[in-house]
């Protein structure tokens, strides 16, 4: 199967999506295009405009087109008009071009999905395909001829996103305050969430890819109105970021290490007898596995701990 993708400069977007499992081929062109066979210069000269396209075939034995785009999305900032990253023209718009009515269908109803979860229309444009002309010979595998190429698509997400492939689809079924907070780093109401006022015993683990990171026994009463722990099971599950959101609150977010989603941020105003620390968690961003359940959810290993 084929698709086509418009999201900014074409070489970070082929980059990105020729590392997809299932992914065959890919070919950077012109999309849409009001002259036939549009040069390079003719296209950045805002003679035709064409949107700078990657082609995309694929085994929807291996990928899905839903979850393909849910990928393509993902990558991109599909709110912004005429622009990716430093890139601005309407080259550089955001769009996804169908061939039948099936396409059209899958596209629509994940811009719906991600206007519910963010509250506003996304700008990407659904359209069919009108034409499609490959660029130059030197624009296709751009990256891959010169790695150390300018791209609006952060190497990392191009290194991981087959790891992120594997989550993408349960990342799109969280419900809205799930997401907001994992996907959009938001923070839920104080005191107004699952676990807060929750103590029996069992273990928390990744609302997205059920990694263990907390024990009940590590849960502590800290009155801030979100869960708190003084220590994960293990320290190489979370990873540390420095958010500077607010300049006159610098404080250090947690996040997965695996599925990179955002938990909540660490204090070192915790227990001194717990060593000091609370992480202030987000209910959201976690699921609470009784301990009666722990063997039949597959976390049978970890029971030992909670007798500690």
């Amino acid at each position: 199967m084929i698709a086509y993708y418009a999201g900014g400069c074409f070489w970070g977007l082929e980059r990105y999506l020729k590392s997809i499992d299932g992914v065959t081929a890919t070919t950077v062109g012109y999309a849409q295009s009001t002259i036939e066979n549009p040069t390079y210069q003719q296209v950045c000269d805002d003679l035709t405009d064409a949107a700078e396209t990657v082609r995309v075939e694929f085994d929807p034995d291996a990928v899905l087109l839903l979850t393909l785009t849910r990928l393509y999305i993902d990558a991109i900032d599909p709110f912004s008009i005429n622009r990716q990253g430093t890139d601005e023209g309407r080259q550089y718009r955001s769009g996804m071009y169908y061939t039948d009515d099936t396409q059209k269908a899958v596209y629509d109803r994940v811009l719906e999905q991600l206007e519910f979860r963010q509250g506003r229309r996304p700008a990407t444009e659904v359209e069919p395909l009108r034409n499609f002309y490959p660029a130059e010979d030197y624009h296709q595998d751009y990256l891959d001829k010169n790695p150390g190429g300018h791209c609006h698509i952060a190497i990392d997400k191009i290194m991981h996103v087959r790891e992120r492939q594997k989550l993408i689809d349960r990342i799109w079924s969280l419900n809205a305050q799930q997401y907001a907070v994992t996907q959009l780093d938001a923070t839920e109401p104080p005191y107004e969430n699952e676990y807060d006022q929750t103590f029996e015993p069992g273990i928390y683990v990744d609302v997205v890819s059920g990694e263990p990171l907390f024990l009940s026994t590590d849960k502590f009463e800290a009155g801030c109105g979100w869960p708190a722990f003084s220590k994960p099971i293990d320290a190489s599950s979370l990873t540390e970021h420095l958010d500077e959101r607010n300049p006159k609150r610098i404080r250090t977010e947690i996040r997965t290490a695996k599925s990179q989603i955002h938990l909540g941020h660490v204090f070192e105003d915790g227990p001194k007898e717990r060593g000091g620390l609370r992480y202030c968690m987000n209910s959201a961003a976690l699921r609470f596995v009784p301990k009666a359940d722990m063997a039949a959810q597959g976390y049978a290993k970890y029971l030992p701990l909670l007798e500690q």
